[in-house]
């Protein structure tokens, strides 16, 4: 594992962890130096690296995208789980009020405030399609960002190896990639391309730079070149390895055990309304009216556990969560072969493989955002 990784390798993703630990909290975005941290770790193992790895205006370009992608989904979600806590609350108080003697009415009116209020923000939750695309143009030019860093580095590896030690080939290197940082999409452009960007993917779109689509020839061999690639692998392949293992775990954070605690508490909560409803309809057979506190009562969390039934898929949708488990899945996989191709192989291989690892992370970034825009 290299150093640039060494912050993301704190926890073994092997490691098993509590069921409510949240996998990526000590994730950093090492893979492209983000930190001091990780700068000053390979600075002092491999300064060689350092000095041609290390990318400043990028990784101010990176700060533009990745920390607003990551607090608008967490805000995302939290808006969602406290629009169904509001709307279970009212619907609790719903229940509740035929027992409150003497002030039932007023507990009608707050649970009916509750309950509406709950789902009016549902609505919104689900149909406000200009949020969810900021958060997903956000994500998107934050990827793209990052791969700018590694396919610049993948496509000029000859340059980049002699940089390491040849202050002419570094101001060369320099100054090339400052060229690319042109070639990004401006951030104010993205949100209109979200639904475009959910359809169909072509390969020959993973490359920021178009003249990167064919394959450029294999570097020269060299003790550099060598280090370069190691670092390369550690950064790219195996970072990529331990984020998306992380994503696969065994935490309630995971998007696979998430589907799972939905689709279960759905379930529970079907069952208890089909209970109640046949309590209900038993209760008026034999003879108890509809305004009788016994048959509200069971009626009232009938409706309840439908309701909320209703707002855990709407918010928590399990089929877009067993969705991303399954592309995770297919993702670790792909770079597991890509790693493996990069293991096996000669210099031409590497390349290769570094490549490949560029197309297998441009399809998961538009399957990302094409299951999201259409989850809306």
């Amino acid at each position: 594992m290299t150093t640039a990784n060494a912050a993301g390798a704190a926890g073994d993703p092997g490691e098993r962890r509590g069921l409510f630990e949240d996998q990526l909290a000590d994730w950093t975005n090492d893979d492209v130096l983000q930190t001091k941290e990780a700068r000053a770790a390979l600075g002092a193992k491999h300064p060689a690296g350092l000095r041609v790895l290390d990318w400043p205006e990028l990784r101010a370009l990176f700060a533009r995208y990745d920390p607003p992608a990551t607090r608008h989904g967490r805000r995302d979600r939290r808006f969602g789980l406290f629009s169904v806590a509001l709307a279970a609350l009212g619907l609790g108080l719903a229940a509740l009020a035929p027992l409150a003697v003497g002030a039932e009415r007023y507990m009608g009116f707050a649970a009916a405030a509750l309950t509406i209020g709950g789902l009016g923000l549902m609505a919104f939750h689900e149909f406000g399609a200009s949020s969810k695309a900021r958060w997903l143009a956000q994500r998107f030019g934050a990827e793209r960002v990052r791969a700018l860093y590694f396919q610049a580095v993948a496509n000029n590896l000859d340059l980049v190896a002699r940089a390491m030690t040849s202050d002419a080939a570094l101001g060369e290197w320099k100054q090339a990639r400052s060229r690319l940082l042109s070639l990004l999409p401006r951030p104010e452009d993205l949100p209109g391309q979200v639904p475009k960007l959910a359809g169909p993917v072509d390969d020959a779109d993973a490359w920021v730079a178009p003249e990167w689509t064919p394959p450029p020839g294999p570097p020269e061999p060299s003790p550099d070149l060598d280090l370069l690639l190691s670092l390369l692998r550690g950064q790219r392949l195996d970072a990529q390895l331990d984020y998306v293992r992380r994503k696969l775990s065994d935490s309630l954070g995971a998007p696979g055990q998430r589907a799972a605690a939905v689709r279960r508490l759905s379930l529970l909560l079907l069952a208890a309304a089909a209970v109640t409803g046949a309590v209900a309809g038993v209760l008026l057979a034999s003879g108890r009216a509809p305004a009788d506190t016994d048959v509200k009562l069971a009626l009232e969390v009938t409706v309840g556990a439908l309701v909320v039934a209703l707002a855990l898929r709407v918010i928590n949708d399990d089929r877009l969560l067993s969705g991303d488990a399954a592309r995770y899945a297919s993702y670790a996989e792909a770079v597991s072969k890509a790693r493996t191709r990069f293991d096996a192989g000669d210099l031409a291989e590497k390349q290769a493989a570094l490549r490949e690892m560029e197309i297998v992370a441009y399809r998961d970034l538009r399957q990302f955002v094409g299951a999201h825009w259409r989850a809306r």
